[in-house]
């Protein structure tokens, strides 16, 4: 869970200083705004997933007419299914972690926290460097007019998406460092779930 930003969230903090918490609450709340319009955005992408492959199943056993460009349509909502919704899900600790190490062994305090904030940091690169790409992949699919190989569909919007995610998802883990960050100046403490 991020113990840090859902206490700032929920506003058990122990006060503010200088107004900073205030301002970080005020970026925070906006932020999980468009995070769950992009998770949003992500389950319309599921559904999409979903309906194609009924439409595929459907056209392509009773009919004996399987729809073309199927795999590139497929592909197109996984990057929207996936990419989209990283954020989100790591705001709300979806993600598979060390929850028994991080809990039974550090125990909590400021181990637990410098542990969180290195773990962000690693993620911060890593991502960071995956929207970095995507960025210039997108921008270069876009000028060579790159399409799939069967109904020639233009992959730069795939591309574009994926760098949203990642770029998403790196605003995520920078608040999450500044949320655990704040935590020994402003006195929030890990709660136990």
């Amino acid at each position: 869970m991020i113990d840090a930003l859902v206490d700032v969230e929920e506003g058990r903090t122990g006060g503010t200083i200088s107004g900073r918490s205030s301002t970080f609450d005020n970026i925070e709340r906006g932020f999980s705004a468009a995070e769950r319009w992009l998770s949003y955005l992500g389950l319309a992408g599921l559904l999409g997933l979903m309906f194609m492959v009924v439409a595929e199943v459907v056209s392509r056993y009773i009919f004996n007419n399987p729809i073309d460009g199927y795999i590139d349509f497929m592909e197109m909502m996984m990057t929207v299914l996936v990419f989209l919704t990283l954020a989100y899900c790591h705001r709300e600790g979806g993600h598979i972690r060390m929850e028994i190490f991080m809990t039974r062994v550090v125990k909590g305090g400021r181990p637990y926290d410098a542990l969180e904030v290195f773990h962000s940091v690693v993620s911060l690169v890593a991502f960071g460097t995956i929207a970095y790409f995507m960025v210039g992949k997108a921008i270069e699919a876009y000028v060579i007019n790159d399409v799939s190989l069967s109904i020639a569909f233009p992959m730069w919007p795939a591309k574009a998406l994926i760098a949203i995610g990642a770029i998403f998802l790196c605003l995520r883990f920078i608040m999450h460092i500044i949320g655990y960050g704040m935590k020994p100046v402003t006195g929030v403490q890990k709660t136990e779930s």
